[in-house]
């Protein structure tokens, strides 16, 4: 169904939400809170945190920088006083730097890579500081958590969506298992929004842009009774293709619709219940769109790029331009995320309180895809998921004069089932694989920080998790070459494969604080970080039958750190060295047909560092840069085994902005320039040298005008203002019969202008 939503229609839904805003609130909120109410049970709710904008002032004109207030220890902490790595944002600094969705995160953070292959969202691939896990297939959970309100999000598709009413992001790096669990080994992006008041609140902002798209985002939210108070925020956003198609309709469009509804119930000082629930639609657009140029294997196998103009393997010469192609399929991309959750607290005394958090997710995602992306018929890639998400957390949290500790228990359920296919139309031959896995998950944790002295504090956490894992794989190949895709003795040809099995794994941390001074703080920790096990599934099951099942990874992580406020708190400098030791990494293995997964050995070690200025008032700066080196030993290369680096881990990252804000008379114009640098990088394990993305830079400006007392402000954004055709990320099908590497790339230069009105 087409459902246009015009002018009028914002115009209406502001006016008719003003007038009847408590009866409004509540009934939307109710209504979109009872699914989950219907399959849940009650859960924990986090309070709402107003954290500075971009971790530095709430007034931009302002002279020094404000606390960030962060909850890395699942507490309301100082950034400064907690001895981890983090980069926080506030939801008005991500509008400002242009990160619209979460891989534009990768743009502001240091080490941190989040790349979206293949054009739509079907999958993200989330790297911190090395750590990542490149197989996109449907059931393979990444090796950083996802969170959005403190709920973990297990599916590498839903880690991909637009941001709408948030409050702030924050990005944690280096393993955080202890207290966030589930599979946070190299780290975890929380996502936390905006939450009821006891005031009445809200916002409009309605924009336009290039490719002809038109954006809504809103949300009202205040008291609807003594005790009760909601808030309801949308999302509408839609654009035409930025892939142009000489044969038919434009690739890569959007047509996304979100909803989010929150109801939160504090009868007394004790007890606070939050009920939410959310819908997160992507209509069916065209995709695919990859750039596809000629390739060839080398004496090692690993495809080589052939000159500009070349042929691919089966004959097609591309355009000379990434955006712009003959695609004779368009392809079809569809994804629908519901989610529910109620978050209980209870609190027994000011110093000892009872959380709990139950979650239901339900997801869909349909992608189907011109995989020779030319106008021959040549290959067509499928790949499909369902699955159900359910988790249970009860943590009770203390606090003494010297003590501040978390125990808790965690539960995960996952039900998938999952299809990937891949025709290839000239020889009717398709090769397609259905599989499921079923995942059932324990753990039991609890951390304790104790003060020795007044500037020393030790942090001691661990937490022991159980998975069992139900696992069906069946390939079903269909046409006459399938004997020469399929290999002996590998899971394609096994017929029905299934497996249970179940895994123990821990997770641990070990810290030292020491406050130095009042605005310095050094910290060293040892963490130990767990990721569990899981099994193969390629479309053409590749995967010896014998190593189907990979072990589970474990990292041990060495840090040392400092955080640091100086010039009258002017400046903020915070820089933290690693150094990881991997056992069982596991290990993606991707070339042409063959994905398969294994364990392995890597190291990696690196350096990150921010530094936020307020020179003048009115001004800000922000900088940040990352050094990583990284290692993965034992990867088959033709007859040997080379030490190769791990994927979306670029030796050098830099980013830097600049914000300045100006008064005239009743209005304030601010504006910001924002600036982020890569270095070279693989997109694939092998180094295969046609999946090495070269370095380049990239630049987003934003600026506004606001007035009648900031509630009024007039927008507009540039990203990718030079417009760079820069790649994002690779794959290597040099082998025949493809002879092509295929280039996903970033957005083309984006414009957008837009009014919001907040009340």
């Amino acid at each position: 169904m087409h459902t246009k939503f015009g002018h009028d229609h914002v115009r209406e839904l502001i006016v008719g939400i003003s007038e009847h805003r408590p009866a409004v609130i509540a009934a939307i909120a109710l209504a979109l809170a009872m699914p989950a109410l219907a399959q849940t049970t009650p859960s924990s709710a986090a309070k709402p945190v107003q954290s500075a904008p971009g971790g530095a002032s709430a007034d931009a004109s302002g002279s020094v920088l404000d606390e960030v207030v962060v909850t890395a220890t699942r507490r309301e902490t100082n950034l400064q006083t907690v001895g981890i790595a983090i980069s926080a944002f506030s939801g008005q600094e991500l509008v400002d730097l242009g990160v619209n969705q979460t891989t534009d995160l990768a743009a502001v953070t240091p080490g941190l890579q989040f790349s979206a292959p293949g054009g739509s969202p079907v999958a993200g691939l989330l790297a911190i500081r090395g750590v990542s896990q490149n197989d996109f297939a449907g059931h393979i959970e990444p090796a950083n958590a996802f969170y959005v309100d403190q709920v973990y999000q297990p599916s590498n598709a839903a880690s991909v969506q637009e941001f709408y009413d948030v409050n702030r992001v924050e990005v944690l790096k280096g393993p955080q298992g202890t207290l966030f669990g589930r599979n946070a080994t190299g780290g975890l992006v929380h996502v936390i929004t905006n939450q009821p008041t006891d005031q009445e609140e809200g916002f409009a902002n309605l924009s336009g842009g290039s490719y002809g798209q038109v954006r809504f985002e809103g949300a009202i939210g205040g008291p609807i009774t003594d005790g009760v108070s909601g808030r309801v925020a949308v999302l509408r956003d839609k654009s035409d293709g930025f892939v142009k198609n000489a044969i038919g309709p434009a690739l890569l469009k959007d047509d996304t619709y979100a909803v989010r509804g929150q109801l939160r119930i504090a009868p007394n000082d004790r007890l606070t219940v939050l009920l939410e629930a959310d819908t997160y639609i992507i209509e069916p657009v065209t995709t695919g769109g990859d750039y596809i140029t000629g390739a060839y294997p080398g004496p090692d196998s690993l495809g080589l790029p052939l000159p500009q103009g070349s042929p691919t393997g089966f004959g097609y010469v591309p355009s000379g331009d990434p955006y712009r192609g003959s695609f004779d399929y368009p392809g079809r991309f569809a994804r629908r995320v519901s989610s529910g959750a109620v978050h209980v607290t209870y609190n027994f005394s000011n110093d000892l309180s009872l959380s709990s958090i139950t979650s239901y997710q339900r997801l869909h995602s349909e992608y189907s895809a011109d995989n020779d992306f030319s106008p021959i018929s040549f290959a067509i890639f499928d790949q499909n998921a369902s699955a159900r998400h359910l988790t249970e957390e009860l943590r009770l949290s203390g606090a003494s004069e010297r003590n501040h500790w978390t125990a808790g228990l965690y539960f995960l359920r996952i039900d998938g089932s999952y299809l990937q296919a891949f025709a290839i139309l000239p020889i009717a031959t398709r090769p397609m694989e259905t599989h499921s896995v079923d995942t059932k998950s324990y753990s039991m944790f609890g951390q304790n920080e104790f003060q020795l002295r007044d500037d020393l504090r030790v942090t001691a956490g661990f937490r022991g998790t159980r998975d069992h894992k139900d696992y069906e794989y069946q390939e079903n190949c269909v046409g006459p070459a399938c004997s020469a895709l399929l290999a002996p003795g590998t899971i394609g040809t096994a017929g029905l494969v299934t497996d249970a099995h179940s895994e123990t794994g821990w997770s641990g941390r070990l810290e030292l604080d020491w406050q130095a001074t009042q605005d310095t703080m050094f910290y060293a920790s040892i963490n130990h970080g767990y990721k569990a096990f899981n099994y193969n599934a390629g479309f053409v099951g590749h995967a010896p039958l014998d190593t189907f099942r990979f072990r589970g990874e474990n990292l041990l992580a060495y840090e040392v750190g400092s955080k640091r406020e100086f010039l009258e708190r002017r400046a903020r400098f915070n820089i933290a060295a690693f150094y990881y030791d991997y056992s069982d990494y596991q290990a993606f293995d991707q070339r042409g047909f063959n994905f398969t997964l294994f364990n392995t050995r890597a190291h990696m070690y690196g350096a990150d560092a921010e530094l936020t200025l307020r020179p003048l008032q009115g001004s800000m700066l922000k900088a940040g840069a990352a050094f990583l080196h990284t290692a993965v030993d034992d990867i088959p290369i033709a007859n040997e085994t080379l030490t190769r680096k791990a994927p979306q881990s670029p030796a050098f990252t830099f980013n830097a902005s600049a914000t300045q804000s100006v008064a005239i008379r009743s209005a304030t114009l601010s504006a910001t320039l924002e600036g982020n640098y890569t270095g070279d990088f693989y997109a694939q394990l092998t180094n295969a040298p046609v999946t090495l993305i070269p370095h380049g830079w990239l630049a987003n400006a934003h600026i506004s005008l606001a007035t009648y007392g900031d509630r009024l402000s007039f927008e507009v954004s540039a990203n990718n203002v030079f417009n760079k055709a820069k790649p994002a990320y690779a794959f290597d099908n040099s082998s025949p019969p493809l002879g092509a590497t295929y280039n996903t790339y970033v957005r083309p230069r984006w414009l957008n202008a837009g009014v919001n009105y907040k009340f």
